[in-house]
């Protein structure tokens, strides 16, 4: 192993790296890319919470059909209402999650702008996106969890499904 110094920022060689790095138009290690890399990977992983959750609830809501509303015969050729009411409300749920998911897929992260470095608080602006990733992410799993554990029974959908569904528009806020 080579034990000389590495070269300080006076050096021409860490100019040289430095340029080359920058030349790209993007350098990996300064903070603020580096908390618009973590936002990106952070929300990536409270999609895949939602995702779980969603796909839960299409499960639950196929178990579901399967119990509760059987193929039509000549006697019952239409569905009990209650029962189509309630595996309706399974998908309306995984739904509006899937709509969440969506759109924290979709929603941008502030671009490296120069014009927006000089108006506002760059790194500040990062941190608070982290802060609330942070949350993001607690409430995903949070709601992945619940989900997880839920029957597949009619008293349920009328008991959780309003919470389920402020929950996620909580995270729209955030």
């Amino acid at each position: 192993m080579d034990d000389r110094p590495l070269p300080g920022e006076h050096s021409r060689l860490y100019r040289i790296g430095v340029m080359l790095l920058n030349g790209y138009g993007y350098n990996w290690y300064r903070l603020d890319n580096q908390m618009r890399a973590d936002d990106l990977l952070v929300r990536s992983r409270a999609s895949e919470h939602l995702e779980g959750a969603a796909a839960r609830l299409r499960d639950l809501e196929g178990r579901y059909r399967r119990k509760y509303l059987p193929p039509p015969t000549r006697e019952h050729p239409d569905p009990d209402p209650q029962h189509l009411a309630a595996a309706r409300q399974f998908r309306a749920v995984a739904d509006r999650i899937l709509e969440i998911d969506t759109k924290l897929r979709g929603a941008a992260v502030p671009s490296e702008d120069k014009i927006w470095v000089r108006q506002r608080g760059e790194l500040e602006t990062l941190r608070r996106l982290g802060q609330c990733d942070v949350l993001l992410v607690a409430d995903a799993k949070e709601l992945a969890g619940v989900v997880a554990d839920l029957p597949a029974t009619p008293a349920w959908i009328r008991q959780s499904s309003n919470r389920s569904i402020s929950t996620s528009a909580g995270w729209q806020r955030h």
